[in-house]
């Protein structure tokens, strides 16, 4: 895309303001420029400036693997499944490409190491769901969002804002679980996204999205609304949790008039699950 002075002008002046989320925003616009046209404001930029470090990270950027290539080399076990944790912050990088994954992984790391001395391996599954719930929703203050916001999608800003819809704020459940080796799994019910707590063959259903309420299969279909066949119990793997998560996503982008996000989002998607 060829760019004309005034537009380039116009970018740089944008990359130079120190406003909160302004930078953030002309990042994303030289990412959707393409390599070409960045260079060609780098050019522009005056060396040492604010301008000249946000062009020169973009670029950087611009060199290491493209997000479709993040999520064909997502990590997969002997079952084909990928690690959520992995999955959802490469789905982040869609809406901040620049994201350092390590701050974050730092902050789950540290939320398990708070936990851990309040779990004891013989609780009951009660307990242990209540110590949990205690933690996220009244210590650390997660909550439920009704909103068409992609940031309650992207998983950096869902424990930045600890705001999310079901399917995210039961990823956080569900990484957490994953780092303290709790026995809890991911079900996709239709329209709402809960996990459940698997001790031999008793399943404790809980909502993270109401403050993490613990119900019954029929309480399941009240919730819902209708008929719940069997194999919707069933444990959800973390690929089409994730695959869920992205199509979400692009309804939210729809939803916002973005068409062409949205078609972006379907392309990773067929790349992450190519047979649904």
């Amino acid at each position: 895309m060829k760019l004309h002075p005034e537009q380039i002008r116009a970018i740089v002046s944008l990359l130079s303001d120190a406003t909160p989320g302004i930078a953030d925003r002309m990042r994303q616009k030289l990412y959707d420029l393409g390599e070409k046209a960045t260079r060609e404001i780098h050019s522009a930029c005056a060396e040492d400036s604010r301008a000249h470090r946000e062009v020169s990270r973009v670029l950087r950027r611009f060199r290491e693997p493209s997000l479709d290539m993040r999520f064909r080399n997502l990590t997969r076990d002997q079952h084909g499944d990928i690690a959520l944790e992995e999955g959802v912050f490469t789905l982040a990088r869609f809406g901040y490409p620049d994201l350092d994954e390590s701050t974050y992984k730092t902050r789950l790391g540290y939320m398990a190491f708070e936990l851990a001395p309040r779990i004891a391996p013989d609780d009951h599954p009660i307990r242990i769901i209540r110590t949990l719930n205690h933690y996220l929703f009244d210590e650390q203050g997660f909550h439920a969002s009704t909103r068409h916001d992609p940031d309650d999608t992207y998983f950096n800003r869902v424990l930045d804002r600890r705001r999310g819809w079901p399917i995210t704020l039961s990823a956080v459940y569900l990484i957490l679980a994953q780092r303290l080796e709790l026995p809890i799994s991911g079900v996709a019910l239709p329209k709402h996204y809960i996990v459940k707590y698997i001790q031999s063959d008793q399943h404790i259903y809980i909502d993270p999205h109401n403050r993490g309420q613990i119900l019954t299969a029929n309480e399941c279909i009240d919730l819902i609304g209708e008929e719940i066949p069997d194999d919707l119990f069933a444990e959800a793997s973390n690929s089409f949790t994730l695959f869920r998560m992205m199509n979400n996503l692009r309804y939210t982008y729809l939803n916002l008039d973005d068409p062409n996000r949205a078609k972006k989002l379907e392309n990773l998607m067929h790349i992450l699950q190519p047979d649904i």
